[in-house]
């Protein structure tokens, strides 16, 4: 019988692996609206963009807010800003 080992998450890295998470669906719906040749669609993917853009400077807003205010996790939170610096790129 094979024993579960779990591991707790911080919330700052489970903040990065969210962030990491929305720049590869940005990157996709970017490449997906390229070649869309569906205005509706297109709409609706460009949307789901902008959305996905705002949670990320939420985020970011977030990160930087926390890092002003408290030491710990200071690595971390300099590693999620950075990360919710890189561009997308389709």
């Amino acid at each position: 019988m094979a024993s579960v080992v779990t591991y707790s998450d911080s919330v700052v890295a489970s903040l990065c692996r969210e962030v990491d998470g929305i720049r590869h669906r940005s990157s996709y719906l970017l490449n997906a609206i390229e070649r869309c040749q569906n205005a509706c669609l297109t709409c609706r993917l460009h949307r789901e963009f902008v959305q996905l853009q705002q949670r990320r400077l939420e985020v970011l807003n977030a990160a930087r807010h926390w890092q002003q205010r408290s030491a710990a996790h200071s690595l971390g939170l300099a590693f999620l800003i950075e990360l919710c610096g890189r561009p997308v790129s389709p």
